[in-house]
This record gives C-alpha cells, sequence and structure tokens, in this order.
C-alpha cells in the first residue's frame, strides 16, 4: 500500500482569519501540499468570537486527526487560541498543531502557556504539516519531523524554510472580485532583503539562521528573499486567467523585487515575456517595492504591463526620520521614484510613520508638514506597531519603554507630549482619518476606477479616475489639517481632562469632514458597470464596503487604543461573577447605550469612576497618556454619544463603523469580560467565554487598565 492509498481519505481541518473576499494563501497551501499527498483538508475560516461554538462543532463534526490553526500576528492570535481551547474543552483528541510568522517567532511562549497545543510548524508549513500528519497516520515518533517543535523536541531543522515552494493554493470555489471582477492573490517570493528593525519579516529572517545551524549548512546564511522561477508564477497566472478569468492580480510578497533597478527590470520583463507566451492578456496589477529600485525603465516596463498601484515602503519623509528609522536612500530620492511612478500613470501608496521611537514631538510636526509634498499620492499616517521577536521590541524593552505582554505588548512614548499625540493619532485613526475606516476606502476605490478603466468596463473612464483623485487629495489636506490641529492640542496647556475631550471632539469633526468625499466616491463607483456575468443587486461602492470583525482584543491597540471607552472599571472580586452594572456611575446618554436600568443583573461588571492601576506593573502614569482614553465622568456623555450617533452605521454616508464588542479591562491589564455592543451585554457565555479568557489569560494591556474598551470592525476593499 502506498503512503498516498494510507492517508486517503483521512480528514484535516485548517483554521485561519480569512474574511470574506479574501485568501489566506499560506493556509491555501497548507491544503494544496496535503491533497497532493492523499489527506482530505478542509479549510474554516473564524472571525469573530460569537463564531467561535459554531468553529469548532464544524470542526468536530469533519471528525479530524490532525487539526492546523493559523497564528499569523498578535491581531488573531487571541482568537485562533481561543478556538484551540474550545475544541479541547468539547473533547477533541487529535493533534493539533499551530503555524505563522506569530507561532515561528512565539512557539516556545505558545507551547508554554497553552496546553491544548502539540506542536507548532515554524516558518514555511507545506512541508512539515505533510510529514507531520503521515508520522500520526503511522504512529511514529514527531521528533524528526522537519520544521517541527513540540514540547520535547525541535527536530534538525526545516529545509522547506531555504527553498520556494511551486504549489498552487487551494482557491477558493469563487474567486474574489473587485467591482465584479475576478482577483487573485499570488506569492512570489519568501522573505526580505531588508533588515529593518521594526518589522516582523526581519524577526523571521533572524529566525532563520537557527534552522541554517540546525541543517548544518555551510554556505552564508541567505538573507534575501526566496523567489519562485518566473516561468512557474508565470504558469500559476496563466491558469488563473484562462480558468477562473481572473483579470486583477495582487502580488503580496514584501518584497518581490529588491532593491537594484536592473535586476527588478530583469525580473519583470522576463515576467511579462513568460506572461506573452502563454497568451495571457491585459490584467490590472498592484504590489509593494522599495524607492531604490523604481528607475525610469523599471516604471516604464510597470506601467506597460498594468501596474496601477504600488506601495513604496519608506514610511518616512524627513531626512532624521529616514535615519532614526536606519532605512536606507535619501527623503528627496524617495519622492523622485514616487514622481516616476505618478508621471506614467501609476498610483504611489505611502504610509508615513508619524510617530516613531527615539523620535520627539518636534519630529512629528515635520513629517506631517511634510505631508503636502505628497498629496498628489495617497499616503497614511499611522503609529509604529511593535512586533514581537524584533529587534525594535528588544531596543524598546531595553529602554523601558515598552508596556503589556502578547498581543497587548505595545509602545509608550517616553515624553508625555509624545504619549497624548500618541493618544490622538489613535483616537482620530478610528474616528475616521485612517482611510481603513471610510468607506469606501478613498484608496481602493481609485485603484477599483484604474482597474475598470485599464479594462474596459463600461463606465471606466480617465475622467472618473481624475475625478476620483481630485477627491483624493482634497481629502488629504483636510486629513493634514486634522493631525495639525491635534499637534496643537497636545502643546497646548489643558488638562488631562480637557485634552480627551479636545480630541473626542476632533475626532467627531473628522467624521463630518471626510464624510462628503465618501459620498463622492460613492457616486463616481456606481457610474461603473458591472461586467454581465456579474450580478446587479448591488452597485460597485457596496461591493467595495464590506464589513468583516477583527475579532480580537489586539483589534483595540493597534486600531482603536484611542477607541472611545465606556468608562472605568475597578478590578472584580476574584471569588465572585460580574455584578449589575451600576447606572450611578454612568451619565444618562451612556447608561441608555449599555442598557440603561433594564439590563439584567450579571450581564455587566461594574463601571466606576476612576481605575485601580495598583496591578500594573508599569511605571507611574501621573501623566501617561496610554492611560488617557479614559474620560473624567464630565465627559461621559460626549463619549457615549460618539460611540453611539456617531458611529451608527447606517448608510455611506456615515461611515464611521459601530464598535461590535468592547473589552473590559481589570486593574491589573487583564482582560476578564467580552461585551457585545451597543447593548453591552456578554458576547459569550459558558465554555465559549471561558475559553476566550483562558486564551488571552497570558495577555495584558496596561495602557487600557480598569476600562471598558470598545473596539470596531475594519472594512477590507476585496482588491
Amino acid at each position: 500500500m502506498t503512503k498516498a492509498q494510507d492517508s486517503a481519505g483521512r480528514r484535516v481541518t485548517l483554521i485561519a482569519h480569512e474574511p470574506p473576499g479574501t485568501e489566506h494563501l499560506g493556509i491555501r497551501l497548507v491544503a494544496a501540499a496535503l491533497v497532493g499527498a492523499g489527506f482530505r483538508p478542509r479549510v474554516l475560516p473564524l472571525l469573530t468570537p460569537v463564531a467561535l461554538a459554531d468553529a469548532v462543532a464544524r470542526t468536530l463534526a469533519e471528525r479530524p486527526f490532525l487539526v492546523g490553526v493559523s497564528v499569523s500576528d498578535p491581531l488573531v492570535a487571541p482568537l485562533m487560541l481561543a478556538f484551540v481551547q474550545l475544541l479541547r474543552m468539547e473533547g477533541f483528541r487529535g493533534h493539533v498543531t499551530v503555524g505563522g510568522a506569530l507561532a515561528t517567532l512565539q512557539r516556545a511562549e505558545l507551547l508554554a502557556d497553552h496546553a491544548g497545543l502539540d506542536s507548532v510548524v515554524r516558518h514555511a508549513g507545506e512541508v512539515a504539516v505533510v510529514e507531520l500528519a503521515r508520522a500520526l497516520v503511522a504512529g511514529r515518533s514527531l521528533d524528526q519531523v522537519p520544521g517541527l517543535t513540540t514540547r520535547t523536541s525541535e527536530d534538525t531543522g526545516n529545509p522547506q524554510a531555504f527553498t520556494s515552494t511551486q504549489l498552487r493554493p487551494l482557491r477558493p470555489d469563487a474567486m474574489p472580485t473587485i467591482i465584479g471582477i475576478p482577483r487573485a492573490e499570488i506569492a512570489a517570493s519568501r522573505g526580505c532583503a531588508g533588515q529593518c528593525s521594526y518589522c516582523g519579516v526581519s524577526a523571521l529572517q533572524r529566525d532563520l539562521a537557527a534552522e541554517h545551524s540546525k541543517l548544518g549548512l555551510t554556505h552564508v546564511h541567505q538573507r534575501g528573499n526566496i523567489r519562485r522561477p518566473v516561468d512557474d508564477v508565470a504558469d500559476e497566472v496563466a491558469e488563473l486567467y484562462h480558468d477562473r478569468g481572473v483579470r486583477i492580480g495582487h502580488f503580496v510578497d514584501d518584497n518581490l523585487l529588491g532593491p537594484e533597478p536592473k535586476l527588478a527590470l530583469a525580473w519583470l520583463t522576463d515576467f511579462e515575456r513568460a506572461l506573452a507566451r502563454r497568451r495571457v492578456g491585459k490584467m490590472a496589477w498592484r504590489l509593494m517595492m522599495e524607492p531604490r529600485a523604481i528607475s525610469d525603465d523599471v516604471a516604464g516596463v510597470l506601467a506597460r504591463m498594468g501596474f496601477l498601484s504600488v506601495l513604496v515602503g519608506f514610511e518616512s519623509l524627513t531626512p532624521r526620520g529616514l535615519a532614526t528609522l536606519g532605512r536606507p536612500g535619501a527623503a528627496d530620492a524617495n519622492l523622485a521614484a514616487l514622481d516616476r511612478l505618478w508621471s506614467r500613470g501609476i498610483a504611489p501608496v505611502i504610509n508615513v510613520l508619524a510617530l516613531r521611537p527615539g523620535g520627539n514631538l518636534a519630529d512629528t510636526r515635520a513629517e506631517i508638514a511634510a505631508l503636502d509634498r505628497i498629496d498628489r499620492f495617497a499616503w497614511d499616517a499611522i503609529p509604529v506597531t511593535v512586533w514581537p521577536g524584533t529587534q525594535l521590541e528588544q531596543d524598546l524593552a531595553a529602554r523601558g519603554e515598552l508596556v503589556g505582554k502578547g498581543a497587548g505588548l505595545t509602545w509608550r512614548p517616553p515624553d508625555p507630549a509624545s504619549e497624548r499625540f500618541l493618544h490622538a493619532l489613535l483616537r482620530l485613526r478610528v474616528g475616521g482619518l485612517a482611510w481603513l475606516m471610510r468607506a469606501p476606502d478613498p484608496v481602493e476605490a481609485g485603484f477599483a476606477l484604474r482597474a475598470a478603466h485599464w479594462l474596459g468596463l463600461s463606465g471606466g473612464s480617465r475622467e472618473r479616475t481624475l475625478r476620483a483623485q481630485a477627491c483624493l487629495e482634497r481629502a488629504q489636506r483636510e486629513r493634514r489639517r486634522i493631525l495639525v490641529q491635534a499637534l496643537d492640542i497636545v502643546e497646548s496647556p489643558l488638562s488631562r481632562a480637557e485634552f480627551v475631550q479636545a480630541i473626542e471632539s476632533l475626532a467627531q469633526k473628522t467624521g463630518q469632514v471626510m464624510a462628503p468625499f465618501d459620498r463622492e466616491l460613492v457616486g463616481l463607483l456606481d457610474e461603473v458597470s458591472w461586467p454581465a456575468t456579474m450580478s446587479e443587486s448591488a452597485r460597485p461602492s457596496r461591493r467595495l464596503i464590506p464589513r468583516w470583525m477583527a475579532g480580537t482584543i489586539f483589534m483595540a491597540v493597534t486600531a482603536g487604543c484611542g477607541a472611545t471607552p465606556l468608562g472605568r472599571r475597578s478590578p472584580p472580586d476574584a471569588d465572585a461573577a460580574s455584578s449589575a452594572i451600576s447606572d450611578a456611575a454612568i451619565p444618562g446618554d451612556l447608561a441608555d447605550t449599555l442598557g440603561g436600568s433594564d439590563r439584567p443583573a450579571g450581564t455587566s461588571p461594574d463601571l466606576v469612576v476612576s481605575p485601580d492601576l495598583s496591578q500594573a506593573d508599569t511605571s507611574p502614569l501621573s501623566d501617561a497618556l496610554c492611560n488617557l482614553t479614559v474620560a473624567e465622568a464630565a465627559i461621559a456623555p460626549s463619549i457615549g454619544e460618539a460611540t453611539v450617533s456617531n458611529c451608527a452605521y447606517t448608510d455611506v454616508s456615515n461611515p464611521c463603523v459601530a464598535p461590535n464588542y468592547a473589552a473590559v479591562v481589570d486593574g491589573g491589564g487583564h482582560v476578564v469580560e467580552l461585551l457585545t455592543m451597543p447593548d453591552g451585554r456578554p458576547a459569550l457565555t459558558g465554555s465559549a467565554l471561558q475559553a476566550w479568557l483562558a486564551a488571552v489569560s497570558n495577555d495584558r494591556w496596561p495602557c487600557l487598565a480598569g476600562q471598558v474598551v470598545p473596539f470596531c470592525c475594519a472594512m477590507v476593499l476585496l482588491y
């Protein structure tokens, strides 16, 4: 009997955070490898806490002998680990393994903290999971499974970490679309040649050195990205084009083309010729690039091939910012690269780290002032995110600027002014400043209109694209003015309560200022006709604003540490269940939001005027604005209004997404309950609640200590 025959019919369930209209390529590559080995995998998406019980029930109904869970980043980790916990509580006795970037970097912590896990797959998982499945079927020891870490061994290394895969991901039955046109995500490489201290990919690259040693390799450890053969990538694109009707492609690679213009040009030219040999016609493309690689020749080939949008990575517009971040190149050279793309009809996209470790408020003001140089291009001002395992994490810990644990890990600036601006930036982003929170996202709407014109959709035109671009530029000038106003508020002599109230007011103003631009883009999108094969039941703009839940408490930190808090809470009695809500502690509007006096006893913890920070193991928070998300009782009504009225999801003219969950955080920074919004009732009960709390029991959010913190859905464009 062959191995394939021996493993035929053996079921494997793969769990991942895969929102509708997206493709989780990592989990789908693993699924493809299992199919090739004769197993029967099924990919199940898990998006929200309230879906935990259903996901577990569906998994148990499959009766798999192996369950694989993607723990790719801190955003999804609590939800995925809650699934594992509940799966075990409901009686699953098979093998549970986790994989992904975060799982690789924190494998020791995960195995130590989560008894329901049996193993962790490191780095590339296609070979490792197949070998794990075969070993389990045969009853063999797992010690020699390549790329597998258990509590007793870490094998002899993962050779696939140094090779490219030629597998095709197990695509969904119906391909995702944008304005009715099928699209696909494509991975043509692994890794990145860059060594940015704040990037999770660079942490993975350093971890590869350990794999290198385990394998006994003698050549120099490879630091660059590992590319698939051009013909193999072209074969995949041709299959998608001819068999699935795909006309929009998105390269998800961190740095596919590298920093050298000559090498980038050679790859693009080879790829263009390979597609032509396979009779692949016109497609719309997007990818990420380094500015150093964008020469005149490279920009010309990109334009000819239909690359309509390029995310250009340099993260700062000032010489000091580039030096602080350790980014190569000069500010003027980076801007010249953007101009090369723009002059050929390609829309650059730039993220600017407006506040960063090693900088101060003067640096922030300089970055914001420099934004006027790039109003033609799509920019977003973002704070730095601390990725576990990075050099940045180590540096911040050494300087005492790191707070939290696990999914709650975050940077706290050392000076009060910078910390105030961090609070303001996070709150304003949730209030509508971030493109992700707009409906539709202007950046993605612009790409959709460019694709409609490039591909010849009815209603697609250069004139409509230019109108969308003009709308974007006007919106960005308003966004820049809002950031300047936030800086002025930060530097004003306001009390803590007055400062929070001023930022709340500015956040509400942000939504009002941005709403007309949303309506303008909706009008442009709705004039584009659907392809004949697509349903006419919804206009394109509606297809650009699907909602999905992040489903984790980490959402409150990354996109909403400044999200509107509902109140403060004292630490719970360890020996008592949650008590009824105290309306006396909450002004009328906010009490109405949480259900008022009609709330059944035991549905939510008491909200009180001030938090107890005695359990927090951080430095004093006298003016530490990581706790300034809590307003004084006097301004709670305005917070309630912002939460309910301004964020009510009614139509596209009012796009702020209402909070769907609220995390109750005790005085030590631990999550003790999860509520639904706006009614404030428990989101989970029974074993599902136990599983959720167990999943986050080792995480700490000291910045949210003593608070009830709503966190929002996110909006994604099906690009």
